[in-house]
């Protein structure tokens, strides 16, 4: 039964929802202002009338109308209905697009009036300046010296990356300059000065304008089949077209000059995780969350069964991307040799480090046994192709190299789907038209060759 409190003009209404984990009561609260020129008693019949209506809510059991506004939505999707559909981290970065993008836009809007031309202007307004006009820069980086970077981290529950980014004085978000200065005790004006984003860097990506949209879409579409609206706005919202970039792939003789540099690296791991990613086609966290157990060196073979993120300042596992990431691949003689040197010397820095090694089981780790972050690989990576003037790539890019040599060399669509972890073939196709392309076009200048004069 849901608690009711006159103050002054209006009533406070509280709804008990049990108790958490740690035995904390969970409470949810509202504020009901009754009509102008009511009696007191009409007034505490229709407070009375909301608080059940709140009550309900709060349960998961109202009949939502299209009056509703869409940030009540949102709460009630994130509640009740999105933890036992997604995965945490696809929880938490859902919640972070609602809370970033969509509801400044149209949280305040009721559901009737969430058109699918209102959702057209926001995709169009996030493309042009959806990033905030401001970012923040640390006042003073020696703050964060060498021996500061990894606690800070811990304790500010962000990446060592961007921990080390702020130290060398770069731009962050609020959010995140908000996180340090919290883990020193700090107030944000205290550690960070505020900046203005150049008009040009304020627009948001295609592709993160697409995981806007997807997220927003499964919000109405849940929507839809609970009755609460009749149709989705976001289905035949047009999606604003950035300038395509022209991705850039590395060729087989990039892949074998990258593994040759790889060499120089004084990190074993990054050297051994690299290389693993080239030869596999994991992704970056499959790989950060392989474990030893898992790798099978007599046979050959690699079972992917984890992929490694971090949430709440700490790393988790969670399954695969989908059912079919969850897999077997054939590890290469080169990677065999490869894995088998690197757990001689991983067993050896344990010895050495005794009970100072965090001992995770993962083939890939930071240089106390510790998980170590695809972020960390990225930068390493970023850092190598500067160097030595290769393409401009990602770790996941390194996923596409291993697709296009495995295409290349003439391997049936359907092995690779199976090695990439694809959940169909239609997939693997559609992501490497342009190779299968650019291969249909040397296999018929081959036939013109061998041919050639018989015309």
């Amino acid at each position: 039964m849901p608690s009711i409190e006159k103050r002054g003009e209006t009533y406070r209404i509280m709804v008990s929802l049990g108790y958490n984990m740690e035995g904390k009561q969970i409470r949810k609260t509202t504020t009901y202002k009754p009509p102008k020129n009511v009696s007191e008693n009409k007034a505490e019949k229709l407070a009375t009338a909301f608080a059940y209506e709140f009550e309900k809510k709060c349960m998961g059991m109202t009949n939502f109308d299209e009056n509703m506004r869409f940030s009540e939505l949102v709460e009630w999707y994130f509640q009740q209905i999105a933890p036992h559909k997604l995965k945490e981290k696809t929880l938490l970065t859902n919640i972070y697009l609602m809370e970033n993008y969509v509801l400044p836009y149209i949280g305040h809007l009721k559901l009737k009036d969430i058109t699918t031309a209102r959702i057209d202007e926001m995709l169009n307004y996030l493309h042009r300046e959806g990033k905030t006009s401001k970012y923040y820069i640390m006042k003073d980086p020696s703050l964060l010296e060498d021996g500061m970077r990894r606690p800070a981290s811990r304790k500010a529950g962000v990446e060592l990356n961007t921990i080390k980014r702020a130290a060398r004085g770069e731009h962050i978000s609020k959010t995140t300059a908000e996180k340090i200065a919290s883990a020193f005790g700090k107030s944000l004006n205290e550690m960070f000065v505020e900046e203005e984003r150049p008009k040009e860097e304020r627009g948001i990506e295609s592709t993160s304008i697409a995981r806007v949209r997807t997220a927003t879409s499964a919000i109405f579409n849940t929507a839809l089949k609970k009755d609460i609206i009749w149709k989705n706005p976001v289905v035949h919202a047009t999606s604003p077209r950035g300038s395509q970039k022209e991705r850039d792939f590395l060729d087989a003789d990039q892949c074998k000059q990258l593994l040759g540099y790889l060499d120089e690296l004084d990190n074993p791991n990054v050297r051994v995780g690299l290389a693993t990613l080239i030869y596999t086609g994991m992704r970056s966290g499959e790989l950060c969350g392989l474990h030893w157990k898992d790798v099978d060196l007599e046979k050959g073979t690699i079972y992917v069964r984890y992929t490694l993120y971090r949430a709440d300042g700490q790393y988790k596992l969670s399954t695969p991307k989908t059912k079919s990431s969850l897999r077997v691949i054939a590890i290469p003689a080169e990677l065999k040799t490869i894995l088998k040197e690197h757990k001689d010397w991983q067993d050896k820095r344990i010895e050495e480090l005794g009970s100072k090694w965090k001992d995770r089981g993962a083939v890939v780790t930071g240089l106390e046994g510790e998980y170590i972050s695809g972020g960390y690989l990225n930068s390493t990576l970023k850092k190598i192709t500067r160097k030595y003037d290769l393409p401009d790539i990602s770790v996941h890019d390194l996923r596409h190299a291993n697709a296009s040599l495995l295409i290349n060399a003439g391997v049936p669509v359907k092995f690779i789907s199976e090695h990439l972890g694809h959940s169909n073939t239609k997939t693997t196709e559609d992501i490497y038209a342009h190779v299968y392309s650019s291969t249909a076009e040397k296999v018929a200048s081959a036939i013109s060759d061998a041919l050639e004069g018989m015309i």
